[in-house]
């Protein structure tokens, strides 16, 4: 059965200096015009803020899913070893 890894995020942009309320700029991910801005006060949109993070966290989380330190092993290889070796003991 296959897993599924879902990540999400909600950033918390409450501060108002993640808001320009005098100049309104393209989002550096969307270039839709926005005057919210992320942590290092660029021009971003919260949602693209959030997803371009969930892409980065499910990247990274699929990353160390895939470098397993002891290989798969189907259970067709793994019957088919207990059959030669005589069964479970």
């Amino acid at each position: 059965m296959a897993g599924q890894l879902v990540v999400r995020v909600h950033l918390d942009w409450t501060d108002p200096g993640h808001y320009d309320r005098d100049r309104s700029l393209p989002c550096r991910i969307c270039t839709t015009a926005t005057r919210m801005r992320d942590g290092r006060g660029e021009a971003c949109h919260q949602s693209c803020a959030e997803d371009e993070i969930a892409r980065e966290l499910l990247g990274a989380g699929r990353a160390q899913i895939a470098d397993e330190r002891v290989p798969a092993v189907s259970w067709s290889v793994v019957n088919e070893r207990l059959a030669t070796a005589g069964g479970p003991r």
